[in-house]
């Protein structure tokens, strides 16, 4: 219960700041450019901190490590209330980035040796965006019920009342980390925080992901400004993105049945129709489609992609981080592109880019796997 309250809140957190910064950005005078930039810094700091403490969590206390992280993100998630122009903002998402990468993997090792399954555990990661994304509508809408400005005591615009917010769910994540039992390291070791044989090992995942996720985050990084402008106000935008989490919820818990392949290929391809869906849109409502899609691609590719890593691989930690340093890797290029693309082709040239990079990363996973020797029977 308490792991799945701390990966509940804290994907909360991310979400509801997530979902504000290309909002605020622009409120502050960034261009389309200039906000893929604020993202991609976001992304380079998410990536670089979630390698290292990944590897980390072969070696050292993976409870310490989990304190660490909840504690700075409660402080830097607070931060980004006093940012006031682009530069500044992106500072502040720079320092929110590292907090974030130092504890995914370090959960996901609990849930291993406590023998729980990933795909339910995953599940209430999706829940968490959900919960986040419904924190972004009541307070968008009564923002009077904003118990974080209350208890920091002062009355600001929406936006600082949800940054507040997710400061003060890492502060409970935090508290309840204090009460878990440690995880013991099998083996005190000298980590190589390059792993040349894990990359090799397992290419055709984190490649095929990587490229997934270039198109997603292309896409990702201005979605929240195509919705503003098919008419969405940030009420309408809270309820499109609360789809894809909902149904994640769900469908991740059912998953473990499927092999992980099959997962990866099913997921890669939705992906491609997803984004084909979102293409066409007159008005925001129509992107119902595209995220009931979304919510089936990713939950199929993740749970694909993190179940095949961690039952192949002996350092396990080490293995599940270097996915989600993947995922902060294209990031950082997707996010960087979906704003060139934006500034320079409009709206829908950036959902057409996320189709061929879904198609890209079928190909990658699919062509790895179709020349893999198959064992004679």
């Amino acid at each position: 219960m308490r792991l799945n309250a701390i990966q509940l809140l804290t994907n909360s957190a991310i979400t509801i700041s997530t979902l504000l910064i290309p909002i605020v950005a622009l409120q502050l005078g960034a261009s389309g450019t200039q906000i893929g930039i604020i993202v991609a810094a976001y992304n380079c700091a998410l990536f670089i901190s979630t390698y290292i403490f990944s590897r980390a969590s072969d070696s050292y206390s993976p409870k310490i490590i989990l304190c660490a992280g909840f504690l700075s993100a409660a402080v830097t998630f607070f931060l980004q209330i006093f940012a006031k122009d682009p530069l500044s903002l992106g500072i502040v998402r720079v320092l929110v980035g590292f907090s974030v990468g130092i504890f995914p993997a370090i959960l996901l090792l609990y849930v291993y040796n406590l023998k729980r399954s990933i795909g339910k555990f995953s599940s209430v990661m999706a829940l968490g965006w959900a919960f986040g994304y419904l924190a972004v509508l009541i307070i968008s809408e009564y923002p009077q019920l904003s118990i974080a400005g209350s208890l920091f005591g002062y009355t600001g615009t929406v936006y600082m009342e949800l940054f507040a917010l997710s400061s003060l769910l890492f502060a409970a994540a935090f508290l309840i980390t204090l009460k878990l039992p440690d995880v013991k390291v099998i083996a005190k070791k000298k980590v190589n925080y390059f792993s040349a044989d894990i990359l090799k090992k397992n290419r055709s995942i984190y490649f095929g992901f990587f490229l997934r996720q270039v198109g997603a985050n292309n896409v990702w990084v201005i979605f929240q400004l195509y919705l503003l402008s098919l008419g969405a106000n940030l009420a309408g935008i809270a309820i499109i993105y609360m789809l894809n989490p909902v149904l994640q919820f769900f469908i991740m818990r059912r998953l473990d049945r499927y092999s992980s392949s099959r997962l990866i290929h099913t997921g890669d391809l939705l992906s491609a129709a997803a984004f084909v869906a979102l293409i066409p849109l007159t008005i925001y409502y129509q992107a119902v489609v595209g995220m009931v899609l979304i919510a089936f691609s990713y939950a199929c590719l993740y749970i694909g992609s993190i179940r095949q890593l961690i039952e192949t691989n002996e350092e396990k930690g080490a293995a599940a981080g270097l996915l989600n340093s993947s995922i902060a890797l294209a990031s950082i290029v997707g996010s960087f592109m979906g704003g060139i693309i934006l500034d320079r082709y409009g709206f829908r040239a950036v959902m057409i880019a996320g189709v061929l990079f879904s198609m890209l990363g079928y190909a990658a996973f699919h062509l790895k796997t179709a020349d893999t020797p198959q064992k004679s029977s």
